[in-house]
């Protein structure tokens, strides 16, 4: 199992045209196409195959399932996924077990996951982006226009998707980030927080109940689940958390409500550090020795006195960041 990091920083590295017409979609596809499906200058492909394509659309695959990004606008793109595709004729493919955010195949639920980036299509520039990945899971970091450490929340944003180790054992696939709202970039009710997962994490089957909806469990000690710029940040030791798949809905954690949120299992290669996560990464960097950052640190490693890499994965100021580590441990 190699885990690659990727960022529009490589050399050889795929560009993002700024021109008008260039969508989300496009930008998307170009993105993850050359990651996980092509390779680039010396970065080899993670692994991953294209399901199918589409002017609006296209669908990737780990061998385990399928995810399928749809234009929804020239800013949005809606994320769905399916266990197999049947029909690849159209922008969302037809298939077993089709799921976005809340909705699934025969539920009335309007909702769906959006990726919102308002500042990362057409004529926007200075397009920043980093993905780490390997054969099964894949995580995806974007901001753009504004050439900050600090993302503001139209300008940033974070996907994970993939394999994930349920809580009580087996596979999973999910795709976790963005929102249930196709015009707004973020919630303030936790970390990424739309989602959804292919089965149940705790049985394993298809049936999840009405509207189950799954976010990223970011680890913190702030009151609330969005970061604050706090200014002093110097802990002696560093208190690395794997980070969770959180999940709710009747069928999974018994109430739809976000207090209600359970645990649902393990994100490969996400790591929370509880006294981090809830901070500006201007002020995290430098406690982890980069001193002055840039934009750029924000997809850069980073070496730990131990020698193990993490990369940050803080998609903008409105929610909660934690860490891509690069070591293989944190994958299993």
């Amino acid at each position: 199992m190699a885990i690659i990091h990727y960022s529009s920083l490589d050399t050889g590295a795929p560009v993002l045209p700024s021109v008008s017409g260039q969508r989300w979609i496009d930008n998307l596809r170009l993105i993850l196409k050359a990651c996980l499906v092509d390779g680039y200058g010396s970065k080899p492909a993670a692994g991953w195959t294209v399901g199918h394509e589409h002017a609006d659309g296209f669908s990737l695959s780990n061998g385990e399932g399928f995810i399928n990004f749809v234009s929804w606008s020239a800013s949005v793109v809606s994320v769905y996924l399916m266990e197999t595709i049947s029909d690849g004729s159209a922008a969302l493919a037809q298939g077993y077990n089709r799921r976005s955010g809340p909705w699934f195949d025969g539920q009335s639920d309007t909702g769906r996951q959006y990726l919102y980036a308002s500042n990362f299509y057409s004529t926007f520039g200075n397009k920043q982006w980093m993905v780490v990945a390997d054969e099964r899971t894949a995580i995806l970091l974007w901001s753009g226009y504004d050439a900050v450490v600090d993302s503001p929340k139209q300008s940033g944003g974070a996907l994970y998707f993939g394999a994930y180790k349920p809580v009580l054992g087996g596979s999973g696939f999910c795709s976790l980030g963005g929102n249930v709202s196709n015009g707004t970039p973020y919630l303030a009710s936790g970390a990424w927080a739309a989602g959804a997962s292919l089965r149940n994490p705790v049985d394993g089957t298809v049936v999840q109940g009405s509207s189950p909806l799954y976010r990223v469990g970011a680890v913190n000690e702030g009151y609330a689940y969005i970061a604050n710029n706090k200014t002093k940040l110097a802990p002696a030791l560093l208190r690395p958390v794997r980070a969770s798949i959180m999940g709710r809905g009747l069928g999974i954690s018994g109430s739809t409500s976000a207090p209600y949120d359970t645990h649902c299992g393990l994100l490969r290669g996400l790591i929370a550090e509880p006294g981090l996560s809830d901070a500006y990464l201007s002020k995290v960097l430098p406690v982890l020795g980069v001193a002055s950052p840039t934009y750029q640190d924000k997809l850069r490693p980073i070496t730990l006195p131990n020698g193990v890499q993490w990369v940050p994965l803080y998609p903008h100021v409105e929610d909660l960041g934690v860490f891509v580590s690069l070591a293989a441990a944190d994958w299993e």
